[in-house]
């Protein structure tokens, strides 16, 4: 892998794990993700660690406004792993499609809603699924 296809594929990539990093699955994503970094080495409890501590300082950066901040380290990482073990390529490319596919499912039983009461209107968002309503 060349460094360009390194960068058109790390790129995206590393956009998709960030945004995974902080869902409700990722703890399964880390467990994934961490034995791909791992690689050889197979010390998988330390690559989770590093993925924790990544987090950590990502959400910090975030809540001081740097968000790019993450990008960069996560797309670091990717060129590492890959750099390091292009065979990677394989697994990472799996992990990212099911990651992708997970955060594009709607779960139409369930529904996300706000309502806000100012005075007297109600400002009421409903984000995602169906409400179905019946006259008793």
């Amino acid at each position: 892998m060349n460094e360009l296809e390194l960068a058109q594929f790390a790129a995206p990539a590393a956009q998709a794990l960030l945004t995974a990093m902080f869902s409700d699955g990722w703890l399964v994503i880390k467990s994934r993700l961490a034995r791909v970094v791992a690689g050889r080495s197979e010390d998988v409890a330390l690559a989770e660690e590093n993925l924790d501590e990544m987090r950590r300082q990502i959400a910090a950066d975030q809540d001081e406004g740097n968000v790019q901040r993450g990008q960069n380290e996560m797309f670091a990482l990717l060129c590492t792993v890959l750099a390091r073990n292009p065979e990677a390529i394989t697994p990472l490319r799996e992990l990212l499609s099911e990651v992708q596919a997970s955060s594009s499912r709607v779960d139409a039983d369930s529904i996300s809603q706000s309502a806000t009461v100012q005075g007297n209107a109600v400002n009421f968002q409903q984000i995602s699924g169906t409400q179905n309503y019946r006259a008793n």
